[in-house]
């Protein structure tokens, strides 16, 4: 059973979380967090799978405090559900190091998809939030034209396929040591710097479809 611990300082917003993972049978939670004073504590003595939060300025942690649940509970993995889906924001969180990243005008059947890529390890952002940053990355003209071979094209796919190197190398019969140079190539050739970035670049050049509710 995957713990989790909800961290709002809004009554109705922990219980309606505990009301979306009431029925499952992967999904437990087992603490709220309602104030500011609360937090290290609850963390350092429940030490939670996963930590779902709305960091808000003035609330129980601000967005620039958000690197520090991992200081407190190392294995805690974060996911965001907020209410602020400002360009700059957005972009800040992702930085932190956050699973990942939902709106409040989520629906269960996304929530709880974005729970089982957390827990698998693996980053999940919600259509609104890829909205957000496409829309940054296209009103700054960054290029996304940028010409990618058959081969690069189809490593980018297995990778947002959460295939490790490992296995993209045996997939396409190559050695592993040419993977890494493909995907040194790839994030060279379009600028990118984290395989988030990469994953937008996906969704925004067509490559592969966003997760749709």
């Amino acid at each position: 059973m995957v713990s989790i611990v909800v961290a709002d300082s809004a009554f109705l917003a922990r219980e309606g979380f505990k009301t979306v993972i009431g029925k499952t049978k992967e999904y437990s939670q087992v603490g709220e967090i309602a104030s500011r004073a609360e937090l290290e504590e609850k963390l350092k003595s429940i030490k939670p799978d996963i930590l779902v939060i709305d960091p808000d300025p003035g609330d129980i942690l601000e967005i620039e405090e958000l690197d520090k649940i991992q200081q407190v509970s190392p294995k805690t993995k974060t996911l965001v559900i907020s209410g602020y889906c400002s360009k700059d924001n957005v972009l800040k969180i992702l930085k932190k190091g956050v699973f990942g990243y939902l709106t409040r005008e989520c629906g269960k059947k996304e929530i709880l998809h974005a729970l089982d890529s957390v827990v698998k390890g693996e980053k999940f952002i919600c259509n609104k939030i890829v909205d957000v940053i496409l829309k940054k990355e296209l009103d700054e003209n960054n290029d996304f034209d940028t010409p990618l071979t058959e081969r690069e094209i189809e490593i980018i796919k297995l990778i947002t396929e959460k295939y490790s190197n490992q296995e993209i190398a045996e997939k396409l019969f190559i050695s592993i040591n040419t993977v890494y140079t493909h995907r040194k190539n790839i994030m060279k050739k379009l600028q990118l710097k984290s395989p988030v970035e990469l994953i937008l670049y996906a969704i925004d050049s067509g490559i592969i479809q966003p997760y749709q509710n």
